[in-house]
């Protein structure tokens, strides 16, 4: 079992880890901030320093409670080595996602209307939403609602609860179908000031200041319960 130390802390950007198991799929530690892709957010792009020598992390994902780094080059089973991302891919890309949550919030006290998909990229993201009516006019006020929100500085916060909690709390998962899995008992929660607060086991920033100004990039419609909106983000 890995301990997952983005979970708590998505702002450290090295770590000492040690290797514990070697897979065909690639490389154990007992605890890592190297993200794995997941809920829509890309992986990180990190390496392992090892006896003065870099050795690139080519791809990470998790497989039951494990997050497996596949490399390209060789550690063995008992090393000792240093994990580290790549900060300013991270922090792009949680600024992102933590502005994806805004807009979410606002959809949701506006219009009533959950989360039906969603991508980050470093410079871009995309929500889709289970509404009736939309247009560029509808998207556009509900960007200026979320600058407009942004102005007040909102700090984010980690919490956990059990799955039974969850249970008694349906409306702490914004997306229409529910993305985590029977097997997780332990449940991230991801609170944004006194605008938002739900289920979700991704990175964020420390603070909505961090975010910058959101702007409309593009709608589309892409059929039933699927109304997107584009959005980019400037400092």
């Amino acid at each position: 079992m890995t301990e997952l130390i983005y979970t708590t802390d998505s702002y450290l950007t090295e770590i000492e880890a040690k290797v514990v198991e070697i897979r065909d799929e690639g490389v154990i530690l007992d605890r890592t901030i190297a993200y794995p892709q997941g809920g829509g957010q890309p992986s990180d792009k990190a390496k392992f320093l090892l006896d003065g020598e870099e050795i690139e992390i080519t791809k990470i994902r998790k497989i039951g409670t494990d997050v497996i780094h596949k490399i390209d080059g060789t550690v063995n089973a008992g090393d000792e080595l240093t994990v580290k991302i790549d900060w300013e891919y991270r922090f792009k890309l949680i600024r992102h996602h933590t502005a994806l949550h805004v807009l979410s919030a606002i959809v949701w006290d506006k219009y009533k209307a959950k989360v039906t998909g969603g991508t980050i990229y470093h410079n871009k993201a995309r929500l889709d939403f289970d509404m009736m009516e939309f247009n560029k006019e509808i998207a556009q006020n509900i960007i200026d609602d979320v600058n407009e929100t942004l102005k007040t500085d909102h700090k984010v916060e980690v919490s956990f609860i059990t799955r039974e909690e969850l249970e008694n709390n349906p409306e702490l998962i914004r997306t229409k179908v529910s993305l985590i899995p029977e097997s997780v008992k332990t449940i991230r929660l991801v609170k944004i000031g006194d605008i938002d607060i739900q289920a979700d086991g991704g990175l964020h920033v420390r603070s909505t200041r961090e975010i910058g100004i959101m702007g409309l990039q593009s709608i589309s419609n892409k059929g039933k319960g699927r109304k997107r909106i584009n959005i980019e983000l400037y400092d």
